[in-house]
């Protein structure tokens, strides 16, 4: 066997070995990103109990979490999620409820980022269930309810592009707006030095 093929080897060990590690250290990231997620939004639902129900010391268990889907939510991270709240001393369920949480993206620099997450409603927890088997096919529905379902997933999309259209306009008026209004000012400026009164003042000797 040759140098260079021992070197190849080497080469190829120490590729293989790299793609082993990165992807077991991206795992194990990935794993504690969804587990610190996962635990804001728990603190979170505890803090809207705590506010709404005036319940506190319960434990939060995700039964389910679905990312909603559609033109709505092309810029917004919102989703279905089912939690069962239970008793801590005794270890009962006392309740299962749906609620629709929100992330808030902001960029905190260059390279960071930051998400907020908020309880936005407490969902019907059936039309939850429902929305979510629907969306992961596990209930079939008749031609008739998919061509509603069709139409009504059209109406709000045209729905959203027509709110999309008018905040665009709403915002180019207003950028508009405020150029108009710099520009007056500048000239209004412009005016004011030429018109001022030139006052000479008299040399001493």
């Amino acid at each position: 066997m040759g140098g260079t093929t021992i070197v190849l080897i080497i080469l190829l060990i120490v590729v293989i070995a790299f793609v082993i590690f990165t992807t077991v250290t991206g795992k194990k990231a990935s794993k504690k990103e969804k587990a610190k997620r996962y635990q804001e939004v728990r603190n979170k639902i505890k803090e809207y109990i705590a506010t709404n129900d005036n319940r506190k010391n319960l434990r939060i268990e995700f039964e389910k979490v679905f990312a909603r889907k559609g033109a709505e939510y092309k810029y917004r991270d919102v989703f279905d999620v089912i939690v069962e709240l239970v008793e801590p001393k005794t270890q009962k369920i006392i309740d299962t409820r749906a609620y629709e949480i929100e992330g808030i993206t902001t960029k905190v620099d260059k390279k960071n980022y930051r998400t907020e997450w908020v309880v936005n409603t407490l969902l019907e927890l059936e039309d939850a269930k429902r929305r979510i088997a629907i969306s992961e096919k596990d209930i079939k529905l008749t031609k008739e309810e998919k061509l509603a379902l069709k139409k009504e997933e059209k109406r709000r999309e045209k729905e959203f592009a027509e709110k999309e259209k008018a905040e665009l306009k709403a915002a180019k008026q207003a950028s508009k707006t405020v150029n108009k209004n710099e520009r007056l000012r500048e000239i209004e400026k412009i005016n004011k030095q030429m018109t001022e009164k030139f006052v000479p003042t008299r040399r001493k000797d």
